[in-house]
């Protein structure tokens, strides 16, 4: 039977999670064999849980790459200072330059354990890692899988995890409550989506990588199940939420009505796609000498701009101009995608786009090792502010992020419990308390418009105001159920985490990367 007690729980399937439990399994195989633990024979149990099917993650929907410095530095001579430069410059300088710094000079060992591992990366006609060039980046030094990057990724992580036997991996685990009972111990309370039954484990570490808040906006391109699940838990715990307000819009979402927005990789820019608006003109130029390879916030804000100077719905991505050979070979799902949703062959005809929400560069504030400021609770991913992208990501840095804080969690996480030797004494007498969750009856639809019309890419002192009162009452007039409701619990998730943004946007003092208040402007 298994136990409801283990070292670590991880809470996500995305590249983070599943990383974690890559590196956990190393960490501890690396202890062992150098005998520096104090309990060498001790095999440290770990579970994961997804509230949805494991594949269903913003990982599998990537379409870009992975920005890694190639360990020769070929193609470009590329270099870790030219990977940390470009960092900075798209974060504003808000970054934090040894995180940069860890991060960037980790991507090589990590790409080397990606190959390890099975991952498929495209290779040129010299049987070379074929690097692509993405906007904000001064070389080619993106890899990829075609144009299903995070597709390939998330398999090859699934496929070994298969091999994890160790690990107690559950999926349609929905975690509604997370208590720290003692110093060294957690209650985890979860809810099984198909059997409706709560079960409560204890846990002396929790790895939040609940990914992304892109449902708080009406249209984005992130999952359906990227409410917010991990900044609410950690907020509740008392750990400290960073720069929520960052949020970065993706310039060219494929122009449609729909809630859920295909994405059209930047990796298409990097190939010679541009921008145009409805008089074809290549009109980035006007913005930014790098064009239609700028950072993204310079990019929604020029497509913005443009579009009400023309009273347009949306604008134009060229790719045209691309070899029709190139388009299938590298960009084969957009092609089809494109096809299929809007009945555009992208290599004779502009594809309609528009900004959509994309990524939070905010999150649960962590230090170096993905620790938040609750003791032994760690955030790693889209969840987590850990301070490598500063006010604006870096085209293709996210999964780096990932994979990087997943080894570094693991390390330290792995270190400690074998160091100080944790044992049963300090869990077996402990009480499990069955907690009651009462959970609000919210409209979703009317919390996305709020926060879409007042904390989109444009904002203004007014307009946050006015959406923070609107929210407040939204919650104070809103019907506390009898009975427990997943849907309603995340959309309760939903408002207390659009609370913490836009309280975070009001108290933004100035204008830099993603951020953009007209009214100190």
């Amino acid at each position: 039977m298994q136990s409801n007690h283990f070292d670590t729980i991880v809470i996500g399937s995305g590249v983070a999670g599943l990383s974690f439990l890559h590196y956990y399994k190393k960490a501890q195989a690396a202890a062992d064999s150098n005998n520096t633990t104090t309990s060498p024979n001790r095999k440290l149990s770990i579970a994961l849980f997804t509230k949805s099917d494991v594949s269903n993650t913003n990982t599998s929907w990537a379409q870009g790459g992975i920005a890694a410095v190639h360990e020769s530095g070929m193609p470009n001579a590329d270099s870790f200072e030219a990977h940390i430069f470009d960092t900075l410059i798209a974060g504003g300088h808000t970054n934090y330059e040894s995180i940069v710094r860890k991060v960037v000079e980790q991507g090589p060992l990590l790409m080397q354990e990606l190959q390890k591992m099975g991952m498929p990366f495209d290779t040129n006609n010299h049987q070379q890692i074929d690097l692509v060039q993405e906007g904000g980046h001064s070389q080619a030094r993106i890899w990829h899988v075609k144009d299903y990057t995070g597709k390939a990724l998330q398999q090859t992580l699934e496929n070994n995890t298969d091999c994890e036997t160790a690990v107690y991996l559950q999926e349609h685990i929905f975690v509604i409550g997370i208590k720290k009972v003692s110093e060294y111990l957690f209650e985890v309370d979860t809810y099984h989506l198909k059997t409706k039954v709560q079960t409560t484990y204890t846990t002396h570490f929790v790895v939040l990588a609940t990914g992304g808040i892109g449902q708080l906006y009406a249209q984005t391109t992130n999952t359906a199940v990227a409410t917010g699940d991990g900044i609410y838990l950690a907020h509740a715990l008392g750990a400290q939420i960073q720069d929520l307000s960052f949020i970065q819009f993706h310039p060219t979402g494929l122009y449609s009505k729909s809630a859920s927005i295909y994405l059209i990789t930047e990796a298409l820019r990097g190939a010679g796609a541009v921008l145009r608006n409805h008089a074809g003109e290549n009109f980035m130029l006007r913005y930014d000498e790098r064009g239609s390879l700028a950072p993204r916030d310079i990019v929604a804000r020029a497509i913005l701009a443009e579009m009400q100077n023309e009273n347009a719905s949306h604008l134009y991505l060229d790719a045209t101009g691309i070899d029709p050979k190139i388009v299938a070979s590298h960009f084969p799902s957009i092609k089809a995608s494109v096809k299929a949703l809007v009945g555009i062959d992208m290599t004779a005809e502009y594809i309609p786009i528009v900004p959509t929400q994309h990524y939070s560069c905010g999150g649960i504030a962590v230090n170096e090792y993905g620790e938040s400021t609750v003791a032994q609770l760690y955030a790693i991913g889209e969840c987590a502010h850990t301070g490598l992208h500063g006010a604006n990501r870096l085209a293709s840095n996210s999964l780096l992020e990932g994979l990087a804080f997943a080894q570094f969690a693991a390390d330290r996480i792995v270190e400690i419990l074998k160091q100080q030797s944790f044992t049963e004494q300090l869990y077996q007498n402990q009480p499990i308390n069955q907690h009651l969750y009462s959970v609000l009856q919210l409209d979703r639809a009317a919390i996305q418009s709020i926060v879409s019309k007042y904390a989109g890419v444009l904002k203004t002192t007014e307009g946050l105001l006015e959406g923070r009162s609107a929210i407040l009452n939204l919650i104070k007039n809103a019907t506390v159920l009898d009975f427990f409701s997943i849907e309603d619990y995340e959309t309760t998730c939903m408002a207390t985490t659009a609370l913490l943004l836009l309280d975070n946007a009001i108290m933004q003092t100035k204008n830099v990367g993603v951020f953009y208040n007209a009214s100190i402007a």
